[in-house]
């Protein structure tokens, strides 16, 4: 492939081809020009900007690190995205090139052209990672958390024209640039010198570097190194929230509190191992806590789990401002006033997803949970009454109200004791639904032993076998095709 000496020339001669053959050969022309990088990086002037996205791409994918720095900042766009070179091209000195060229922007009068960055996005996208089964890029970059939190468009991205120069038009002498990345963070986080180097090149640049994270998780992380972390991120940038561990001194809970009630754009939180400390000895801490989460206005959905809550869910649910899409309340021994204050809650109104797994709530048929069911039939649409304790009577009565829930996809009634005939029975029922396409079923009586709820011992694999053939005998005379019906079986059924 022939590089001409004029730089400038070669995408106008490449821009005159068929358009088919475009990206093609200006992944050729990028790779050429980087065969002579120190030229390159001279010539970058001279490149209209179409020419900088390959070339940053093979840039990245060869280990160009001086053409990486000199790329970013002479960027043309508001916007630039890596995720998919880092799961691509897991290279830590690649990424370390670009943040070295955000470390200090040239001054007016290095280059002509100016650096237009505003966001550079370093989320893994969690499909991708998934489709590609790349291990290498996330050994590399443990931290890093692949999220399906779709980033909203940057509005002067919106409004750029990549095929327009942005050299145009007047421009502020200083503006902060985003760094987006979703983090998992846990023990042991602090042994990383990527991070490490990260959390420090955002505190040292004195404002013109923002962190900010869309989902964060965190989970066994020392207490002091968490609120440092905290310190550097822009909370008011996460939407997604997730603790799995819980701080035993009052002071770090009422410390840990204030940063959360912060995050005020915060759309979903979980917390797990959280002991809720309703006694008198500890209603102080617990209700500043519940004054910092009344401030979250656009939570839409909380989970708790592995809590003590019982009697004591509407201290929790009344702080809300506003309905939640989706509740999910995990084994934490609900007793039936808790079921019964949700269902006169303002949240039945509109709850697409409602969890109730790891609570009995076989004392509560008839009453609390049909009620519950029946206000919230309108909207439902996924349904989990996982390890609840329910029985054949406990699902016979309750049925009526499932099949009113007419936007119901998803049902989950795994580690229930029920029979062959009562998954028969519901499976009749709820065929009509036609927005149910999966049922998670438990294993009927018929094939294992069940103890204080919970299947026992080793499953019968021939009875197995038969309940699931009748199951698809069923819903082929239901003409439901369309509906899969999944066991929760330890052993797959051959």
């Amino acid at each position: 492939f022939h590089v001409p000496r004029d730089w400038g020339s070669l995408e106008s001669h490449i821009c005159k081809m068929s358009n088919p053959s475009l990206p093609k050969l200006l992944e050729l022309a990028a790779y050429s020009l980087l065969s002579n990088e120190a030229s390159a990086i001279s010539a970058l002037e001279e490149f209209t900007v179409n020419l900088f996205p390959p070339l940053l791409t093979a840039a990245f994918a060869k280990g160009h690190e001086k053409a990486l720095k000199a790329l970013v900042q002479a960027w043309p766009f508001p916007f630039l995205r890596l995720g998919s070179l880092i799961v691509q091209w897991p290279n830590q000195e690649s990424l370390q090139a670009v943040l070295d060229g955000l470390e200090a922007l040239p001054a007016h009068g290095t280059y002509p052209r100016r650096s237009e960055l505003r966001v550079l996005d370093l989320t893994l996208d969690f499909d991708q990672v998934q489709s590609k089964g790349v291990a290498e890029a996330l050994a590399m970059f443990p931290f890093w958390l692949p999220s399906t939190v779709k980033a909203p468009m940057p509005q002067a991205m919106a409004k750029s024209n990549p095929r327009e120069d942005t050299r145009k038009g007047p421009k502020k002498l200083w503006e902060p640039v985003e760094l987006h990345i979703d983090l998992f963070l846990r023990v042991p986080f602090k042994f990383d010198p990527f991070l490490s180097g990260l959390l420090t090149k955002v505190e040292k640049s004195g404002g013109s570097l923002r962190l900010c994270c869309r989902k964060l998780h965190i989970e066994e992380m020392p207490f002091n190194s968490l609120i440092g972390i905290l310190k550097t991120l822009e909370l008011d940038f996460i939407q997604e929230l997730e603790v799995f561990d819980w701080f035993r001194a009052l002071s770090e809970q009422r410390l840990f509190a204030t940063h959360l009630g912060r995050i005020c754009n915060l759309r979903s939180l979980k917390l797990a191992y959280y002991h809720w400390a309703f006694s008198p000895v500890s209603e102080q801490s617990c209700g500043y806590f519940l004054s910092q989460l009344s401030k979250l206005g656009h939570l839409q959905k909380l989970h708790l789990s592995y809590s003590y809550l019982s009697g004591n869910l509407h201290q929790v649910l009344s702080c809300l401002q506003s309905p939640l899409h989706a509740l999910e309340i995990c084994s934490c021994t609900l007793l039936d006033i808790d079921i019964t204050y949700l269902s006169h809650s303002l949240h039945v109104t509109c709850l697409k997803k409602l969890d109730l797994s790891g609570n009995d709530l076989s004392y509560m048929v008839p009453g609390p949970l049909e009620t519950l069911l029946e206000k919230v039939s309108g909207t439902l649409q996924h349904l989990n009454l996982n390890h609840c304790r329910l029985k054949d009577a406990h699902l016979s009565a309750i049925l009526p109200t499932l099949c009113h829930c007419s936007w119901l996809r998803f049902l989950g009634l795994s580690d229930n004791p029920i029979s062959q005939a009562s998954l028969l029975s519901l499976l009749e029922h709820t065929a009509r639904l036609m927005e149910l396409k999966h049922v998670l079923y438990p294993i009927p009586v018929e094939c294992c032993t069940y103890l204080h709820g919970l299947s026992w011992g080793p499953v019968n694999k021939n009875k197995m076998c038969q309940v699931q053939a009748e199951i698809q005998k069923l819903l082929q005379a239901m003409q439901r095709a369309d509906m899969q019906w999944s066991p929760h079986c330890p052993s797959p059924c051959p």
